[in-house]
């Protein structure tokens, strides 16, 4: 999917730099943080625009707001862009990369039928695969 379309469907404007910030995201491939979002595009998007952009773009449901143990913030592109999706994660405290775990079970999310949940993320954190198998080795 190309930024510009996603942006224009969420009724948001496609400026270059949303455009920028959003194709990184979608390519990445993995939840990040404002703070990889600055490094990337140091002197070229100021950090409060970069803010009104994750805020926007969460808003609208374009991208999943993931917070951590330590209430840091990490985002990823929401590949379904349907509302009301429920979420599960894992982050590895080693790398911090985030990966998408698999669907909630439908007898957890049928607990929720009759109450409204805007957005519902579960956030799972220890050590992924590759660190363990790192930590062993040495």
């Amino acid at each position: 999917m190309e930024a510009r379309n996603i942006l224009k469907q969420h009724s948001l404007r496609a400026t270059s730099h949303r455009c920028k910030v959003l194709d990184y995201m979608i390519q990445s491939n993995r939840a990040l943080t404002h703070l990889d979002l600055e490094g990337n595009f140091k002197n070229k998007i100021n950090r409060v625009s970069l803010y009104r952009m994750l805020y926007s773009f969460s808003e609208k449901n374009i991208v999943n707001e993931i917070i951590d143990s330590n209430r840091v913030t990490n985002y990823i592109f929401n590949k379904q862009l349907k509302k009301h999706v429920q979420h599960s994660y894992f982050k590895c405290k080693t790398c911090n990369k985030v990966i998408k775990l698999p669907a909630l079970p439908i007898e957890y999310v049928k607990c929720f039928e009759h109450i409204h949940i805007e957005k519902l993320n579960v956030l799972a954190e220890g050590t992924c695969k590759t660190c363990c198998t790192k930590i062993t080795d040495n």
